[in-house]
């Protein structure tokens, strides 16, 4: 980042076109539909044609709004993308924007985002970055999987623990944008599901007088949308719609684009049958060649991975065997790792280092990435795919006489009787219908220019199969697995059904060492699940494929030979799972992606070199460890510090408030979250916690002397498997409310301060019972003693036993309802948005607290 900083330069209120141009750091100039989106009230719905600038209107409006109407302006803006590949590019553009504002000087205030709150929402490790700086204006970008499975608090590569803070941030104070609905598949009908339960609670607060916090807003935008596609049984079609009209422009620019021309005409030799595919690959490799002009950049868009891979070897064999060093050649699609897929879209956005290339694509590319190309080969796809790319050739209107478009007829050649033909034809047409394909077929014999201004309306596109209602919703809210480890599958809710991933890294096993394997996000690949079962069964040995193992704990006594933290792959897959492969097992080249071939050994990420450090969080960097779902380990409270316990109550009550009064909350929410953060580690004081400390302590102390909430040595396992401390934390908080409902809130957010006691009270199905046979969960026995402690800020345990009948369904005479009852009253009367959100808030500072008193920040620590 350019560290100039020139004097402070506001600009004025009317002035966008500079604010514009500062952000490109030259003379652009804003269409007129930014104009009107930077200064007017934002719609729900953005049409505007290919080539427009909507991620540029979208976000530099988003920002200048935050300059002048912060008060009215989400400080989130969350960019929901259909594909991985478009996540790069838009990830760069705005930080080439956001980087030039800030040295442009205009931002006194801090109103907008720095390069540090411009995030890339990934799985991994390192994920957890733009979840601790609430109170900072951010943009989050992210594919529609990555995002909305945190939207449904079951974030896909995302340890368990951290899924609640993922809903609660996305879903207060932000501005989503939906991009490209025409891809969004499922997607589509729970956006808007979503966008009207969070207006239900919004209007629901504002009745009751109930402080709701900052709203979050969507909006949809593409090419080819009309806001009937966004009618669901809880949304009503948007009627706040901005059509960009070019002809009604102020300058001829997008004129210009839209009749920019295309000339279009069809390669009509496809393939006979499946058996011929390879063959039929070959002869459009060789037209390829033949097609490319010198300098230029020749796109191929095709249907699968697997032809993109082939078509992509053949023309590297026939330009190696022609003997020339170009044009460059370019493979684009959805299964590589981070740095591999960076590689390969750096050849193709790097375009002013080489002009002359061959980019063999898929579907990662129609829509969004800005490319022109002077020669575009595209297989058939549905009607609205076909439109997008489309768009890839002659972007700019840069090639007077037109770019060349080919539009491959791939099911126009086959031979056999009907049946066989349509057995190929839906193979072939995968990941599509054959019924699109030929539907699109129709409308292009018909065409001779493929330029917007000459092509039909795109038609409605299909219902969504299943739409998520607010029950399921509410049921997601629990993040327990059932009894069996059987997760909700929400997969139907974020991608159609035949499109959906795992996600798999590769290390050299075995492993050595007690410390649970974690993954890295350079090192994740996503699969699609059929392919991932494939490639397994193929492999014949499920001993080198691993999953997370939800009941291990450090120093346990192993029950298989897989590397800590994880058991052996047994058990059906869904998606979003992250698989353990052993390096051995194959099936990924750098080169080319994942291919599922035993023979391909990938190089094994290194993800402790200087650039995965780079990425680690503030909170990591402070000596504090990631997130995990090892049951009875918090590394993000491990100091390496001894810290009294009553000093850590006291750090968190402050953080909170500090917290929360930077994030607009009322005074009645602080007093609630600041009680909650006096309390939430008060069950520290109990026995078995209290040996673990004094076990970590470098010199012996004398039993009772002090009560520790931190200590030094780290990865120290307690005395009694699966002991939750903050369980015993909302139980003496209860107690010493004599069990009032009113306290409910307060409790549910000592409970679920480490993500790991939420909505139900239940034993571990690996947690041995106690030998006088009282009731027992999560640690916690019937009957275990917490000495008297003052917490401080007035709150005091008299001291006592823990009461665990408040886990019993039903009516107890000294604790009344169940705990159960409890947490899913408090769902229905809070809301999900705003519990998520307060008990984000509240572990936030705890993280905060923690992080200092790590560092040593806290005198008194």
């Amino acid at each position: 980042m350019n560290n100039y900083k020139p004097r402070v330069r506001v600009p004025i209120r009317d002035d966008y076109g500079e604010f514009f141009a500062a952000a490109y750091g030259d003379q652009a100039s804003p269409y007129t539909w930014q104009h009107t989106l930077a200064a007017g009230e934002w719609p729900k719905v953005l049409i505007a044609p290919t080539g427009s600038g909507k991620t540029a209107g979208v976000t530099l409006a988003w920002m200048y709004r935050r300059l002048f109407s912060p008060e009215t302006t989400p400080s989130r803006l969350v960019w929901c993308l259909p594909m991985r590949t478009l996540v790069d590019q838009t990830t760069t553009l705005i930080l080439g924007w956001v980087d030039r504002l800030a040295n442009a000087g205009i931002d006194p205030q801090s109103l907008l985002p720095q390069t540090d709150s411009v995030h890339i929402l990934m799985g991994g490790v390192d994920a957890g970055k733009w979840l601790e700086t609430p109170e900072r204006p951010a943009v989050i970008v992210g594919t529609q999987d990555m995002l909305l499975s945190r939207a449904l608090m079951r974030g896909y590569a995302s340890p368990r623990s951290v899924w609640p803070m993922e809903f609660g941030v996305l879903h207060h104070d932000s501005q989503w944008i939906f991009d490209e609905v025409q891809l969004m598949g499922e997607a589509r009908a729970t956006s808007a599901q979503l966008e009207a339960f969070r207006h239900q609670d919004y209007l629901r607060t504002e009745r009751e007088d109930q402080s709701g916090g900052r709203p979050c807003r969507s909006l949809w935008i593409s090419a080819t949308l009309e806001p009937e596609w966004l009618t669901t049984v809880d949304h009503k079609a948007p009627t706040e719609v901005l059509r960009v009209d070019p002809v009604q422009e102020a300058d001829d620019r997008l004129l210009s684009l839209v009749r920019a021309k295309k000339n279009l005409r069809c390669f009509n030799d496809g393939p006979e049958s499946l058996r011929n595919e390879e063959a039929y690959l070959l002869r459009l490799a060789q037209n390829i060649v033949e097609c490319h002009q010198s300098g230029k950049m020749t796109l191929v868009i095709v249907n699968q991975v697997r032809r993109a891979q082939s078509v992509y070897r053949k023309i590297s064999r026939i330009l190696t065997d022609q003997n020339k060093g170009y044009p460059l050649i370019a493979l684009i699609h959805s299964r590589f790792r981070p740095a591999d897929r960076a590689r390969e879209m750096n050849k193709i956005l790097d375009i002013n280092a080489c002009s002359d290339i061959i980019v063999i694509a898929t579907q990662a590319v129609e829509a969004g990435v800005d490319i022109s190309a002077a020669v575009l080969f595209t297989e058939l796809a549905p009607w609205t795919s076909m439109v997008q790319r489309f768009g890839r050739a002659n972007r700019r209107a840069e090639i007077g006489d037109g770019a060349d478009v080919i539009w491959i007829n791939i099911l126009g050649n086959l031979d056999g009787d009907e049946k066989v033909v349509q057995k190929h034809e839906a193979t072939l047409s995968l990941p599509y219908e054959a019924s699109h394909l030929r539907e699109s077929r129709s409308r292009l014999r018909a065409l001779t220019d493929a330029a917007p201004a000459h092509l039909p309306p795109v038609d409605d596109i299909a219902p969504s199969m299943r739409v998520i209602r607010r029950k399921d919703l509410d049921d997601l809210f629990d993040t327990d697995s059932d009894l069996s480890g059987f997760e909700v599958d929400i997969s139907a809710y974020i991608r159609d059904e035949k499109d959906t991933d795992v996600r798999i890294f590769w290390r050299k096993l075995p492993v050595s060492g007690n410390t649970p394997v974690r993954p890295h996000s350079r090192e994740l690949c996503a699969v699609p699940i059929g392919m991932a079962r494939k490639w397994i069964k193929g492999a014949r040995d499920v001993s080198k494929f691993f999953v997370r193992n939800p009941q291990w704990r450090r120093g346990g006594k192993r029950t298989s030979s897989g590397p800590p933290g994880w058991v052996p792959l047994r058990s059906a897959m869904r998606p979003g799972l992250t698989i353990l492969a052993d390096v051995q097992a194959g099936g990924y080249d750098e080169h080319f992606g994942f291919t599922g071939n035993r023979k391909h050994i990938p190089s094994v990420v290194d993800v402790d070199s200087g650039n995965a450090i780079s990425q680690e969080s503030t909170v990591m960097k402070s000596g504090l460890g990631a997130e995990s779902d090892v049951i009875d380990e918090d590394p993000r409270s491990e100091t390496g510090r001894a810290v009294p316990l009553a000093l850590h109550l006291n750090h968190v009550a402050n953080e909170v408030r500090l917290l929360g009064r930077a994030v607009g909350q009322d005074e009645l929410t602080l007093e609630v979250l600041s009680r909650a953060g006096y309390w939430h580690d008060l069950g520290k004081a109990h026995e078995v916690f209290q040996e673990t400390m004094r076990r970590g302590l470098n010199a012996p102390v004398v039993q009772g002397s002090e009560l520790w909430a931190k200590t030094v040595k780290k990865n120290l396992r307690h005395g009694r498997a699966y002991f939750r401390h903050e369980l015993a934390s909302a139980l003496a908080f209860l107690a010493s409310e004599r069990w009032s409902r009113n306290a409910d809130l307060v409790a549910y957010l000592i409970a679920a301060h480490h993500g790991k006691v939420r909505m139900n009270l239940r034993p571990y199905p690996r947690e041995t019972p106690p030998e006088g046979g009282q009731r027992f969960a999560r640690g916690i026995w019937q009957g275990d003693e917490l000495p008297p402690f003052d917490a401080g800020g007035g709150h005091r345990w008299p001291g006592g036993e823990l009461i665990l009948s408040i886990m019993d369904l039903g009516w107890d005479e000294l604790t009344r309802e169940s705990w159960t009852e409890r947490t899913r009253d408090l769902l229905s009367r809070v809301g999900p948005f705003r519990l998520a959100w307060l008990e984000t808030l509240l572990r936030i500072a705890d993280w905060r607290a923690s992080g200092k008193e790590a560092s040593g920040a806290y005198a008194d620590a």
